[in-house]
């Protein structure tokens, strides 16, 4: 059931064991995005300031829904796996390659419903139709 929880949830994503003041989530998420901690700890009091205890709360379930950093994860660097800064703000293929593949797949639809167009109305398929009829 947890076992996304104990991957990191597929993006790196540990409570730090070397960064940690309180529960670790503030130097797990800085180690994953790559930030200060002492920045995020920061940007986390001015959300205290501004939310109350929506942040504690906040914070409380990161504790719960983040794992620990295992050892042998600290020991080898992760082959090419995303953090969740990459994986947030990631936008894909542009809208003008979308559109551009979009125009092409239409074009294909094109020539193609024309062909059959093109056999429909033809002799060959009005005499074999006639025949099939007759026959």
């Amino acid at each position: 059931m947890f076992t996304a929880k104990y991957r990191g949830h597929d993006i790196d994503l540990y409570r730090s064991t070397k960064q940690r003041w309180i529960g670790g989530v503030c130097g797990g998420l800085a180690e994953n995005m790559q930030w200060s901690a002492g920045g995020l700890r920061l940007l986390m009091v001015i959300l205290f300031m501004f939310t109350g205890a929506f942040a504690v709360f906040a914070y409380i379930a990161a504790i719960f829904l983040l794992a620990s950093r295992p050892y042998e994860a600290e020991q080898k660097p992760e082959q090419a796996k995303p953090n969740l800064k990459e994986k947030v703000f990631s936008y894909g293929t542009s809208a003008s390659s979308r559109l551009n593949e979009i125009r092409e797949r239409l074009s294909r639809v094109d020539q193609r419903v024309r062909a059959m167009e093109e056999h429909v109305t033809s002799r060959k398929f009005q005499f074999e139709r006639e025949m099939r009829r007759n026959g």
